[in-house]
């Protein structure tokens, strides 16, 4: 754990912790926890961070703490969402990470200074670990954002933020959703036009048309929710039915509203197999 909720009501960073500033009472920054905790100094293997005494049921986190035990994925995001308000709004360093995926459109082709470029940047699948503290530059792939949100603790998913392109920035809450959060801020004209989001759900079925296919979610909360692939794209996605679906899955596409026959439906417009991920979850629900 790399931030502790103070008695103030602030959140501190081990980075900045000085207990002759900050005083020597820290609290876990899980609301639901708030278990105490102590600081540990830098090493040579490890960053600064707090952490539990653990002695007694009192000196341990809570079982709803996102700090109890290591979470899936859909975990991780559901308690990103819930640190990230407080995290964006307090000191603690904030860490930028760029986003390029347009290596997986089949459409998209490489310009030679591009290619260049990437090759000078560090494998985004080669995320280091968090006791290093050491965050990747740049994410280029669904299976690195997969490994960044389960390797690393969500205090420190908290501080980051993608940048998308033509100097915009968005926390990662805001990029990664349920499907009722996508369809919420489509709906709500919260999110951006043509940019993409990342939205994980357990497949329904799938469904073949001439002109298209639809691959469609498990209703949460009767929210309906479509992955949408048009004929032009057809040779690229390969994934069959029996593959698909009961499967938790995560999406990279740009949503679309449809309104077909009155009923609003969010749809989210992808262009091969490589715009989806399979989730392994700690447990079905």
């Amino acid at each position: 754990m790399r931030t502790a909720f103070l008695p103030s009501g602030k959140l501190v960073s081990a980075d900045e912790y000085q207990e002759s500033i900050h005083g020597f009472e820290i609290l876990c920054m899980d609301k639901s926890c708030r278990a105490p905790l102590i600081f540990v100094p830098k090493s040579e293997k490890a960053s600064s961070h707090f952490k539990t005494v653990g002695k007694t049921q009192d000196t341990k986190h809570s079982a709803t703490c996102g700090f109890y035990s290591p979470l899936d994925i859909v975990e991780a995001i559901e308690k990103v969402t819930e640190y990230q308000v407080d995290v964006l709004e307090s000191t603690v360093k904030k860490t930028l990470i760029s986003l390029n995926m347009r290596g997986l459109d089949p459409d998209y082709e490489k310009k030679k200074t591009e290619r260049e470029g990437q090759q000078e940047e560090q494998d985004p699948d080669k995320i280091k670990t968090k006791e290093k503290n050491e965050n990747p530059s740049s994410i280029s792939s669904l299976k690195s954002i997969v490994k960044l949100l389960v390797t690393y603790e969500p205090d420190q998913l908290s501080t980051i933020y993608f940048s998308i392109g033509n100097g915009r920035k968005m926390p990662i809450s805001k990029m990664v959703l349920s499907q009722e959060r996508a369809h919420f801020m489509l709906w709500n004209d919260q999110s951006i036009r043509d940019v993409g989001y990342f939205v994980y759900g357990r497949v329904q079925d799938f469904l073949r048309r001439d002109k298209v296919w639809f691959v469609r979610l498990e209703k949460v909360n009767d929210v309906p929710f479509t992955i949408v692939i048009f004929d032009k794209h057809f040779k690229h996605f390969t994934l069959s039915e029996e593959k698909l679906k009961g499967k938790d899955i995560l999406i990279y596409g740009v949503l679309r509203k449809n309104e077909y026959q009155d009923r609003q439906t969010t749809e989210i417009i992808i262009k091969s197999d490589k715009y989806i991920e399979f989730l392994k979850r700690s447990k079905n629900e």
